[in-house]
């Protein structure tokens, strides 16, 4: 890939980078020049706390400015924990730092589940994606910092219900969907060792 421009348009809490650049084609060419913007993000540690005994999840709820923008009637997203992993932090000590934050969890065990780019198209963002083991019997309700501006809502529903939802559409964050299939698809192995 050959660059021969990139500008920093936009930089608060994200930025925003136009890049000009020509790769090679998959037929041996050359692409010609290229502009593109990227949204500039940093790795992010998702996590959807399970509780194996009760075969719960636990799924947050807060309003999302993506969906508000977008016209969404509903911008309230059912989502798994996540957070920014803080530089000289790893994506684990952050999954473990959100829980607590977020919804006051402590994590009896960490099972890293994937890792990637949710939107490579158009974002540099990159997710370190786990399941949490923990009990959830006395958790649910309100939680999140209030110096980070978070009014999140915690939900402890069964598992079934939470894969039933995004066959409904009320779980529409692709990344809690694929860790609700993940588990659904290793709930069982899980269950074996907890």
């Amino acid at each position: 890939v050959e660059e021969t421009g990139r500008t920093r348009d936009h930089d608060e809490f994200f930025a925003l980078d136009t890049v000009v650049l020509d790769h090679p084609t998959f037929s041996g060419a050359r692409s010609g020049a290229i502009r593109r913007e990227a949204f500039i993000g940093s790795d992010a540690a998702l996590l959807l706390p399970y509780d194996p005994a009760r075969d719960t999840v636990l799924l947050v709820e807060q309003f999302r400015t993506g969906p508000y923008m977008r016209g969404d009637p509903n911008p309230w997203a059912l989502e798994p924990v996540a957070g920014l992993v803080d530089p000289g932090e790893s994506p684990e000590d952050t999954a473990r730092r959100e829980a607590r934050e977020e919804a006051g969890l402590t994590l009896d065990r960490l099972i890293p589940v994937l890792t990637g780019y949710p939107s490579p198209g158009a974002t540099t963002e990159f997710y370190h994606c786990f399941v949490g083991i923990c009990d959830l019997s006395s958790a649910g309700g309100q939680g999140g910092l209030q110096h980070e501006s978070e009014d999140i809502w915690s939900h402890v529903i069964p598992l079934d219900t939470a894969l039933s939802m995004v066959v409904s559409g009320e779980v529409n964050v692709l990344p809690l969907a694929t860790l609700l299939y993940w588990l659904a698809l290793n709930r069982r192995q899980l269950d074996a060792v907890s």
